[in-house]
């Protein structure tokens, strides 16, 4: 079984052989999206909070977010969730970064990253050098080429079975419970 860490590090194929997503009904019979996301989107803020709780309910789907870099604004907010991933703390930091920029009305910017970061207990420049390093450039290339294979402009966006599904009238959490039942 895959898990997200190795999925964000390209173990088994990960993000550079998406057509093995193709088989994400893997050996066990499980299914899996990817949630194309933004740190910097609101909906995805609020799909997040939906996503903490239909996600249990649904054990035998595989979830993987990937944040989506079209922008420079995209790389800054993506180098540092998938810094936290690296360093093992990659769905708290999304879960208390999310928090910071929402719901505590902090900026998306650079101080609060590292703040966060240090709340969740990584050292403050350990987790910048990591932002730095050669595994999250690989991660941000991987997203990037995620974003333009899909054609993804907008967040959030599902990309189930490899087919990608942005109906921004529709609620995405809606659109899951569809697909993978309620």
């Amino acid at each position: 079984m895959m898990t997200r860490r190795m999925f964000l590090l390209g173990v088994a194929g990960g993000l550079t052989s998406l057509p093995l997503m193709g088989l994400a009904r893997e050996a066990a019979g499980g299914r899996s999206f990817l949630e194309v996301y933004s740190f910097g989107c609101p909906h995805c803020y609020q799909l997040s909070l939906q996503l903490r709780i239909w996600l249990p309910l649904h054990p035998a789907v595989r979830h993987y977010p990937v944040h989506i870099v079209a922008t420079a604004d995209d790389l800054k907010l993506a180098a540092a969730g998938y810094a936290a991933a690296v360093l093992g703390k990659g769905e708290a930091y999304r879960t208390a970064f999310f928090k910071a920029i929402y719901a505590d009305q902090q900026a998306a910017d650079e101080k609060t990253m590292v703040a966060v970061a240090d709340s969740l207990g990584l050292a403050p420049a350990r987790f910048v050098q990591t932002m730095q390093g050669a595994a999250v450039a690989e991660l941000l290339a991987r997203s990037e080429r995620i974003t333009r294979q899909f054609q993804i402009t907008g967040t959030p966006t599902l990309v189930i079975d490899l087919q990608r599904v942005r109906l921004p009238e529709r609620d995405p959490l809606e659109m899951l419970q569809e697909e993978f039942g309620a």
